[in-house]
């Protein structure tokens, strides 16, 4: 007699594991879409209102930068709203990513693995730049107010001169972090097949350039003593954005589609 073993094969093995498309699904990559576009407008409006830190203001780490940097924050009366929207902008960021990168972990085949070591960095740095915000919008103008009621001498600005050193120092870690965020997502993009290479290409390319440009212009010293200080901070900051924006429409346009089923070879 011919003995044969039974192969028990549940419905995702025969017929593949299908792209989710329900209706939370769609409604959620939506959202996300929605947040990353709030975060790039709330971002790129509070960076338009904030005066340059570079060498407009004197030699970076002078007594007179930062002596004209807390005259400036001192008479600003907008400071801490410039600074509750360039706080938002990373956060929102950060939470529209995931959307972004849950159709890569419903693909394993792809790029999960960088979309989600992206999504862990995109978090961190984030996090740290929370952080760094609530410093330089909200701590630092009760710092430089007591700086300007004592004259600006050495002694009324070393509060501020503290502060804003860990501006400077975690606002480069935040932003490598950021980078390294959207790098991996980018490569989560790159390593997706089913998109095409328009998408590929515009939004996976561009984003592992743009998320590794960070840690090549710190390496380098562009970035040194920190990122905000850098002649090319602004033009950082708009790619970035943008970015995020490109990250948006590819993810209402991809909720857009019909459901794929993924193909399984016969066994």
């Amino acid at each position: 007699m011919q003995q044969t073993s039974s192969h028990h094969r549940t419905p995702d093995s025969a017929a593949g594991r299908a792209e989710p498309g329900g209706a939370a699904h769609r409604v959620h990559g939506l959202v996300s879409a929605a947040l990353m576009a709030a975060g790039v407008a709330l971002f790129m409006w509070g960076g338009s209102q904030h005066p340059p830190t570079d060498t407009s203001m004197g030699v970076v780490g002078s007594e007179d930068y930062f002596r004209t940097f807390a005259e400036h924050v001192a008479r600003t009366e907008d400071w801490r709203s410039t600074h509750a929207g360039l706080l938002a902008g990373p956060l929102l960021w950060a939470l529209g990513s995931v959307g972004f990168a849950a159709h890569a972990r419903a693909r394993p085949a792809t790029g999960a693995g960088f979309a989600q070591s992206g999504l862990v960095a995109l978090a961190m740095g984030a996090v740290a730049w929370s952080v760094v915000f609530v410093v330089d919008g909200f701590v630092a103008p009760l710092q430089a107010e007591s700086a300007a009621a004592g004259d600006f001498t050495p002694e009324a600005m070393a509060a501020f001169r503290f502060s804003q050193e860990i501006v400077g120092r975690l606002g480069l870690v935040s932003w490598l972090l950021i980078g390294a965020g959207i790098a991996g997502l980018a490569a989560a993009v790159l390593a997706d097949r089913d998109l095409g290479p328009v998408w590929r290409l515009g939004l996976g390319l561009s984003g592992v350039a743009i998320g590794l440009w960070p840690a090549a212009g710190a390496a380098v010293g562009i970035f040194q003593p920190s990122v905000f200080t850098s002649a090319l901070w602004v033009p950082t900051a708009l790619v970035t954005s943008l970015w995020f924006l490109l990250a948006a429409v590819a993810l209402l346009w991809r909720g857009a589609r019909p459901p794929r089923a993924a193909s399984v070879s016969a066994p």
